[in-house]
């Protein structure tokens, strides 16, 4: 099958659901398949479509969304849209204006309305999608663990490290740790705290690093942070870590997010504290991941627990991590059964 792959960047989102699954699908089964990819959404590249058996792309295609979409259904050439988040954001979202602004959702349920498949990451977001396409198959995320960012060696530490990767959109998720570290930065000098995604000169992370550090403006010694890096760089961030940290606030639109933090986090056999939400309470059997309630004195517990325990200890819950996410988030399984659902839909 001819399979063409539709996205506007390499963002973290096109990285995990198409670029890096379909790349191992070409490779593995080269018989079956053969991959291109487009980042030309504009009416000139629309005929070139038919050259191809099947179309995938992410959400929404731009401002020529529904014109693709009626030359798709037109020319008889069937489509798969993948769907990773909600497609109702909260206010606070940094993208909610241009999304209300733009119609997005109704273009991106359209989207899933009309397609001949969808694919998503979780139960949880496959009950919303089913909605609108009973056509849905959960093909939840995976690591390609032979991209170089996942075998860097890990980096020798003086100090007990947590760390946390994430972006501006977690901005309301990571507030949520800043009463606990500041407690144990105030207690402790043995630890570092290592925060991924950090953007200069922007209000938001100055809020949050002026919250971390109580309220000054001068970072502490034990607050580390580090610009954010391409898709296919970050994973190197974990090489620096004792146990990653997973704060999640709970409302709907996090709910219908994938466990990606604790996988990436398994990549490199650490252990994971995560907020008792969804979709981190998918991983309830997951020995390597310890839950706690989103308020300042559980994640000050939690943090403190894994800072007082012996080597040992976290080196076995790091390895029940990577243990549970190698056999439930294993992407050579996973792509066979992308494959043959895209078989289906031809």
């Amino acid at each position: 099958m001819k399979v063409l792959a539709l996205w506007e960047g390499m963002g973290g989102v096109e990285y995990h659901r198409l670029y890096t699954p379909l790349k191992r699908l070409q490779i593995d089964y080269p018989d079956d398949i053969t991959v291109s990819i487009s980042q030309n959404f504009e009416r000139n590249g629309i005929p070139h479509l038919s050259n191809y058996d099947l179309v995938i792309f992410n959400r929404w295609l731009g401002d020529n969304h529904y014109e693709i979409l009626h030359y798709l259904a037109k020319n008889g050439i069937k489509y798969i849209v993948d769907i990773d988040d909600y497609w109702v954001l909260p206010k606070h979202h940094p993208t909610y204006k241009y999304f209300r602004e733009h119609k997005l959702k109704q273009q991106i349920i359209d989207g899933i309305r009309y397609a001949d498949g969808v694919t998503t990451t979780t139960d949880y977001l496959a009950q919303k999608i089913a909605k609108y396409n009973r056509n849905v198959q959960v093909l939840p995320n995976a690591l390609d663990l032979t991209d170089d960012q996942w075998l860097a060696t890990p980096q020798e530490r003086e100090y007990f490290t947590f760390g946390w990767v994430g972006g501006l959109t977690h901005s309301n998720d990571i507030m949520i740790l800043s009463e606990a570290i500041e407690r144990i930065c105030n207690e402790h000098d043995n630890v570092r705290f290592v925060l991924c995604g950090w953007m200069a000169n922007n209000y938001i992370w100055d809020s949050i690093l002026y919250k971390f550090n109580g309220n000054n403006p001068v970072l502490r010694p034990q607050v580390l942070v580090s610009h954010a890096q391409q898709p296919n760089e970050y994973g190197n961030f974990y090489r620096l870590f004792d146990c990653a940290l997973a704060p999640l606030e709970q409302n709907e639109w996090n709910s219908c997010k994938s466990e990606l933090k604790i996988i990436e986090a398994a990549a490199y056999g650490l252990p994971v504290i995560a907020s008792g939400v969804e979709p981190y309470l998918q991983h309830l059997n997951n020995a390597g991941v310890q839950f706690c309630l989103n308020t300042p004195d559980d994640w000050y517990k939690a943090m403190k627990q894994a800072m007082d325990s012996q080597p040992i200890a976290n080196q076995i819950r790091g390895e029940a991590n990577q243990l549970y996410c190698n056999q439930h988030h294993n992407l050579e399984a996973i792509n066979k059964d992308r494959l043959e659902y895209y078989k289906k839909i031809l």
